[in-house]
């Protein structure tokens, strides 16, 4: 829905919500640099091609599990190589449990390789050598024919530690997608389409590290594309990360921390005509409003003389978002 790149590498807080709210057509990582939506990044160390891979389309018309909280915003969609965007959250340090769920639907694998699989979403840290990456919890697909394909989960990006859903997937179908890392137990996890009703259900898939060493200290989420004999044409949404199966499966609120700043004020509010924003150290470069469900009503992406015409709203309650130098701060406003 903005049209701006946030140029901080900002980590989010847990639980995250990702629903892909940004404008349609947009691509996620600005071309040619290291930054894009929301807190979406590519790592300092790799470089950023001009790729219009991954982009904002409108959202699907998910089929999305029951009790599953409904879509928002709009969501992603790839196809071959492109950027490898990541999320950068809190450092897991050498205990516990992190979670991610999402959605997700293959829908062309006319340029894809029978049984030539990659992985396309993964959890992840900066190497010791500060100059790649180390994954786990790798989510794999594989194209069986070219209206099949299967999934799988690996330890870490080889291949041949993936363990495999049993039976082959529908292309053009919605797949609801859980997976955890146990890092005492060094054991990852992977849920295909899993009952949701609060409780954490059987497990679908399991792998246990026997490759590598457990994964300590994860910093980040990341999107793999590959190649086109490998990566399908692919829509994503509904991004969820957390420390528990509640907090990925049940409604959660965006997490981004682009060190928020008091101090920021909207001026007169109640507001009729004119709204004026006041801030000491904020340049808010754009503006979105919203109403009270969520719906965006106003999108302003240059703010001339701090004053926004809010003269064709209608009267009521708003969430204001103003956005600049890489922050972000939300304010109540009221229209007469």
């Amino acid at each position: 829905m903005l049209f701006i790149f946030c140029e901080a590498n900002s980590q989010v807080k847990l639980p995250y919500y990702e629903g892909f709210n940004y404008s349609i057509d947009s691509v996620l990582i600005k071309p040619g640099t290291n930054s894009g939506f929301g807190g979406w990044t590519i790592p300092s160390f790799q470089t950023a091609g001009s790729s219009p891979d991954p982009y904002i389309i409108a959202s699907p018309n998910w089929k999305l599990p029951a009790n599953l909280p409904s879509a928002t915003g709009n969501a992603l969609e790839f196809i071959g190589s492109g950027d490898d965007p990541i999320i950068t959250i809190p450092d897991q340090d050498t205990t516990g449990l992190i979670y991610s769920s999402f959605m997700f639907r293959a829908s062309d694998f006319s340029a894809v390789t029978v049984n030539n699989p990659v992985y396309f979403y993964s959890f992840a840290k900066v190497a010791s050598s500060g100059t790649s990456l180390n994954y786990t919890s790798c989510v794999y697909i594989r194209k069986v024919s070219d209206s099949t394909f299967d999934l799988g989960i690996s330890e870490n990006n080889n291949t041949t530690n993936a363990v495999w859903s049993s039976t082959p997937l529908d292309i053009n179908a919605d797949f609801f997608i859980v997976i955890s890392y146990d890092i005492d137990n060094a054991t990852s996890y992977m849920w295909i389409n899993p009952v949701i009703n609060g409780t954490q259900p059987s497990t679908v898939l399991v792998t246990n590290e026997t490759a590598t060493s457990k994964r300590t200290n994860l910093t980040m989420v990341r999107l793999n594309l590959d190649s086109n004999a490998k990566t399908p044409k692919s829509q994503m949404d509904e991004i969820r990360i957390g420390k528990t199966w509640a907090s990925v499966t049940q409604s959660t609120t965006s997490g981004v921390d682009f060190d928020v700043l008091s101090g920021v004020k909207l001026y007169p509010n109640p507001v009729r005509d004119n709204l004026f924003i006041s801030s000491d150290d904020f340049p808010a470069a754009s503006i979105s409003i919203y109403s009270v469900n969520g719906q965006e009503v106003l999108n302003q992406k240059d703010i001339s003389n701090n004053r926004v015409d809010v003269s064709n709203l209608s009267p009521g309650n708003y969430i204001v978002k103003l956005f600049g130098s890489g922050k972000i701060v939300s304010l109540k406003m009221i229209k007469e």
